[in-house]
């Protein structure tokens, strides 16, 4: 755990909370919103998301004020030290970096939560604000009743992302722990697993899956993937060849938006693709630029994958510099 990227539970505004006055400051709000806030009433509305993965989500967007006591909630929660597997939600992390960590890896396995914020239920809030941070009873489900909707964390909120880790932090531990027994790597991104090493033996991945029942969790059997010696998909970057890859179907985009710029005359409409052009090549760089890439220009791009081009720099980048 990096010492310079936040404190410890004991140090956290929360620990040993017993009052609503200064729950109230805490939060940025007077005691009679607070009151408001945590009185039971509905305070969301709701609307269905199609998942990239197909089907659809529901999603529980909070009111305006409650949603700016959740965001308040999840800053100070994100400000304790995360351990090295969390990549989100994590400030400072990234999508790019979780999947370094398993490059060079000859066997990874997927896993993924299936329905992740539903199944992070009331009582476990409770429970972390009680248990974790000692908080007071009424403390604990004030929180509790500012958090969760219908007994649940919901899918909108802002700070359902690190209560879903936090709220589950012994079962994260465990998984951890089977992990290191077995000589591999871990990394989370939200309710995305990745283990990686020489061999990812069907023991651990068994124990991993066992560790998440036994904490109330399903995972999900058709996202769940195993590749031994072969380019590898985490959390939209592909890891192959010891490097870091866009998907083709990154590339694709690029190129038929770079088309349409050209062949379009509207500005409204040459604005907008522009503005999607930017947004990808910044991933594409992103990917490019990350520092677990290779410095070598000679490695061979996998068949059916764009090679993002590697990094060229005249140091060479060590182990410390990357993440693990």
């Amino acid at each position: 755990m990096n010492p310079n990227m936040g404190y410890t539970e004991r140090e956290s505004p929360f620990f040993r909370l017993n009052s609503k006055n200064k729950l109230a400051k805490l939060l940025f709000i007077g005691l009679p919103k607070l009151k408001e806030l945590a009185a039971g009433a509905d305070l969301y509305y709701s609307f269905q998301k199609v998942k990239k993965s197909g089907g659809m989500r529901m999603i529980s967007a909070p009111r305006d004020d409650l949603k700016k006591v959740q965001k308040r909630i999840s800053d100070l929660l994100q400000r304790i030290a995360p351990p090295d597997f969390l990549f989100a939600p994590v400030k400072g992390r990234s999508y790019v970096d979780n999947a370094a960590v398993h490059i060079g890896a000859t066997a990874v396995h997927l896993l993924d939560i299936e329905d992740f914020f539903p199944s992070c239920t009331a009582n476990k809030v409770i429970w972390f604000f009680k248990t974790r941070f000692e908080c007071s009873p009424d403390i604990a489900v004030i929180l509790k009743n500012i958090a969760t909707r219908n007994g649940s964390l919901p899918q909108g909120s802002p700070c359902s992302p690190a209560l879903a880790y936090f709220c589950y932090v012994d079962m994260w531990k465990e998984i951890e722990a089977h992990v290191k027994q077995r000589g591999c790597k871990l990394s989370v991104y939200a309710d995305d697993l990745t283990i990686s090493g020489d061999v990812v033996p069907g023991e651990l991945v068994f124990d991993i899956k066992a560790t998440m029942l036994r904490h109330g969790h399903q995972y999900s059997a058709k996202k769940e993937r195993s590749k031994i010696m072969k380019p590898v998909e985490i959390t939209g970057v592909i890891v192959a060849n010891n490097q870091l890859l866009i998907p083709n179907r990154q590339h694709r985009s690029i190129v038929i938006a770079q088309r349409k710029l050209g062949k379009e005359k509207k500005l409204r409409e040459r604005l907008k693709i522009t503005n999607e052009l930017k947004g990808r090549n910044a991933q594409k760089n992103q990917i490019k630029n990350h520092p677990g890439q290779p410095t070598t220009d000679a490695i061979p791009t996998p068949t059916g994958y764009y090679q993002s081009t590697t990094r060229s720099t005249s140091s060479s980048v060590t182990s410390s510099d990357r993440r693990s």
